[in-house]
């Protein structure tokens, strides 16, 4: 018989979309030197793009411009710190009038890695979610469960996710939602079972 759980977490994170515009000569170090102080790094990358532009006649008015795209997750505590931070920046970096645009917003919530790896398996509670879908097979089928003859289980450390993420190197960016889930927990149990 088997047995598993899932934990059933409150996301702690809030999940922010920063994007930079720049012209095509900028480098990401350059990008994340001027999000300086914001807590962005080049690890926060989620994507660059061309964003799409449109003309009519010579189209000799159109500035191509890159589109960096980064994912901030930050502790639901400070979203209203992240974002007086963000503001202010967004201000700082026009001012300089450098060719750098920047934007934000909030995409989501999430379960911060550190919280969902905290979880840890109940063995008993496992064990007697087993014994309990046991006794009812049994009991359907005419027969008296005995003892525990043996056991295995599972557990995982890895942390399913999906980054907040954006495709596509011409065109309009597209955005994926961030989850994160804690590891399941299983155990596999087998019993004795006899005739009434």
């Amino acid at each position: 018989m088997s047995a598993s759980r899932n934990a059933s977490l409150q996301p702690d994170q809030a999940v922010f979309s920063v994007s930079v515009q720049s012209g095509l000569s900028a480098s990401l170090d350059d990008v994340v030197a001027a999000l300086q102080g914001s807590g962005i790094t080049a690890a926060n990358l989620a994507g660059v793009s061309t964003p799409a532009q449109f003309c009519t006649g010579s189209c000799s008015n159109l500035n191509p411009t890159l589109q960096w795209s980064f994912s901030l997750p930050v502790p639901l505590a400070n979203t209203k710190a992240t974002v007086a931070s963000l503001t202010t920046l967004q201000q700082n970096i026009a001012k300089l009038a450098n060719g750098f645009t920047l934007s934000f917003n909030i995409v989501g919530t999430r379960v911060s890695q550190q919280l969902a790896q905290s979880q840890t398996c109940s063995l008993t509670g496992l064990v007697a979610d087993a014994t309990t879908q046991a006794q009812n097979l049994a009991a359907a089928g005419g027969l008296t469960l005995g003892a525990i003859i043996a056991m295995a289980g599972s557990t995982s450390n890895v942390v399913s996710s999906a980054q907040p993420g954006f495709v596509g190197l011409l065109g309009a960016v597209s955005t994926v939602s961030s989850t994160l889930e804690a590891p399941p927990c299983a155990i596999t149990v087998k019993f004795n079972a006899t005739r009434f």
